[in-house]
């Protein structure tokens, strides 16, 4: 299996609820035996190990956990999702804001791919998008050169049309960083590592 990244849905194998160690929530018992799905966390692990975390029907549901490459049967990046069409009768917002964004982000160029609820959803089946849902979106930039900018700030004015809210993060080699902090003047920028987030000035970070 290729190594997992942030954001990359993992299928696990049947029976991994049952090594949740004994403190693990009760709901992420039932969470997984119902959709044995989990989300790739941008966080270090153990050696060996992956860092996930596992979503339950309520949005205070969320879980860290670790897991074995051994108790993963299926790996699906955001950009596996973006042909994917949403369970009939999906009608939330994000969802319908996902149809619109298609064609936006293609001709961006860049690569992308829904994550949050709507992501899990696509990946799953499982209906998680609910009428308040966010419409989350990773975008991948290999720098931030001024014609990426330039894309980006297109983008980012298409999004403030759309009925749904959308959080997009842009994944560099640093780390990812939310879109209307990419397209700030501020000096700083916060980037998510994987050990935590970290004020880093802007031409440390984008380098």
């Amino acid at each position: 299996m290729t190594s997992p990244h942030p954001h990359d849905l993992l299928r696990l194998s049947d029976g991994a609820a049952d090594t949740l160690p004994a403190d693990a929530p009760p709901w992420t018992r039932c969470a997984l035996r119902t959709t044995p799905w989990v989300v790739v966390r941008r966080a270090a692990a153990p050696d060996g190990l992956i860092a996930v975390g596992v979503r339950g029907s309520d949005r205070s549901h969320r879980h860290a956990w670790s897991v074995t490459p051994a108790d993963v049967c299926r790996r699906v990046a955001p950009e596996d999702l973006i042909d994917v069409q949403p369970p009939s009768g999906a009608e939330v917002a994000a969802i319908r804001a996902f149809g619109s964004v298609r064609p936006l982000l293609a001709e961006s160029g860049l690569a992308w791919g829904p994550t949050g609820s709507v992501g899990f959803e696509l990946a799953t089946g499982s209906p998680t998008a609910s009428p308040d849902s966010d419409l989350d979106l990773l975008v991948r930039a290999p720098d931030l050169s001024s014609a990426v900018l330039d894309r980006l700030v297109a983008l980012q004015r298409d999004f403030d049309r759309l009925d749904a809210r959308v959080d997009c993060q842009v994944e560099i080699p640093t780390g990812a960083i939310a879109l209307p902090e990419v397209l700030s003047t501020s000096r700083d920028v916060l980037v998510k590592t994987p050990h935590g987030p970290r004020l880093l000035r802007r031409a440390l970070a984008v380098r």
